[in-house]
């Protein structure tokens, strides 16, 4: 492992050096030099090897960690934490067809199910009274199954319980498994968007430090009564996905 060879030598790289250190960091990962949840060198280490700044090793693992693959934790030093890159998943919106239809390109894993009432602050994030009976599903939503794209706690109603034993099987989207199955359908959906962040117990499954940035989207879908049958919490920690709006100007000017 140990190699003076300077950054700058290596195959020619062109561009700044940081991230022609990233580049080989992340291929010697992916090679299974340094296999998942193993510690990187330090970066003392690092510098002595490649004959580079400090500076330039803290930049070159600053975007390792914003492409998912590593993670610092105190006390722990640098840790592998993915073999691969993390995928950016854009969604591109034109239409409340395409909202809708948010997850054809993904796939839930379901981790556990549970009868809850939701607390004070959950009631107002989702618009119930706090104490009330919910279903929740709390889940990750893949690109692929190495990219993980954000972390989704789903609420529905009790009645609607078994739902959990039937998403994640395919792509097909929450809320049409629950129109196939339970003969609900949505007639209308609002979407919150907010800035947060996330959690301990969230971000490792993430791969993120806990207390890190997150975009939380929340969508509340409603039957042909008005009644709220299912509340999504997505919580997509920083640099994971991009929502992509087209807007036209209308011609009409009265």
């Amino acid at each position: 492992m140990e190699n003076s060879e300077p950054v700058a030598d290596r195959g020619g790289a062109k561009g700044p050096r940081y991230q022609a250190l990233a580049d080989i960091l992340q291929n010697e990962i992916e090679s299974g030099v340094y296999p998942v949840g193993t510690r990187m060198p330090t970066e003392l280490e690092l510098c002595n090897r490649f004959s580079v700044s400090r500076f330039t090793v803290r930049e070159a693992l600053r975007r390792m960690i914003d492409n998912g693959m590593i993670l610092r934790r105190q006390g722990s030093g640098t840790v592998v934490v993915s073999k691969n890159p993390t995928t950016m998943f854009v969604q591109k919106l034109n239409s409340i067809d395409e909202l809708l239809q948010y997850s054809i390109d993904t796939r839930l894993k379901v981790k556990n199910s549970a009868a809850v009432e939701v607390d004070a602050n959950t009631a107002k994030m989702i618009g119930c009274e706090p104490g009330t009976s919910w279903h929740k599903i709390e889940s990750i939503r893949y690109l692929d199954e190495k990219s993980p794209i954000c972390w989704t706690d789903v609420y529905v109603l009790p009645e609607h319980k078994s739902l959990a034993d039937r998403i994640g099987e395919d792509t097909t989207p929450v809320f049409m498994v629950l129109e196939k199955e339970f003969n609900v359908v949505a007639e209308e959906v609002t979407m919150d968007l907010f800035a947060g962040s996330i959690e301990e117990s969230k971000a490792w499954e993430m791969g993120v430090e806990p207390s890190s940035p997150t975009l939380i989207i929340v969508r509340k879908y409603k039957d042909q009564n008005g009644r709220v049958f299912e509340v999504s919490v997505s919580e997509h920690p920083a640099g994971r996905f991009t929502f992509s709006i087209d807007l036209l100007r209308s011609s009409n000017t009265d």
